[in-house]
């Protein structure tokens, strides 16, 4: 259950937010983000869509997004919060929708998703801390 609530949204610096307008993104992300957002309140994007990058963030549509891992007070939390609600591939269930890592530029929380990635329920907010079945 969804409840109207403050929600903030930050985008690193310009080079992320032209990588958020250059591409569409995958449906799948878009609700995957749309979930956290509303779930945690809070989403600072750090990485988007990456011209030429082999991976999830270089698909057109967009499979990837990184977001700051440091404005949660537990970040593995957050990331584990994800993985119990979303299943990346039912066939390749050793791939995660979200993991914590330092590629290198520090912590941060890298999201993606597949065209087989299923939502597998259940949601609380900050007034209702139940999961709903």
């Amino acid at each position: 259950v969804y409840s109207e609530g403050c929600m903030t949204i930050q985008v690193k610096n310009y080079k992320v937010l032209r990588g958020l307008m250059s591409v569409p993104f995958h449906p799948t992300l878009i609700a995957l983000t749309m979930w956290i957002t509303i779930r945690h309140s809070q989403t600072v994007f750090t990485s988007a869509y990456r011209e030429g990058d082999k991976g999830v963030h270089g698909q057109n549509p967009c499979r990837g997004l990184d977001i700051r891992s440091k404005v949660f007070h537990d970040p593995r939390k957050i990331v584990n919060d994800i993985n119990t609600h979303w299943l990346y591939d039912p066939g390749r269930e050793q791939f995660r929708c979200a993991k914590l890592h330092d590629a290198g530029k520090g912590k941060h929380i890298h999201l993606q998703v597949h065209d087989k990635t299923r939502y597998l329920g259940g949601f609380c907010n900050k007034e209702n801390k139940k999961d709903e079945k």
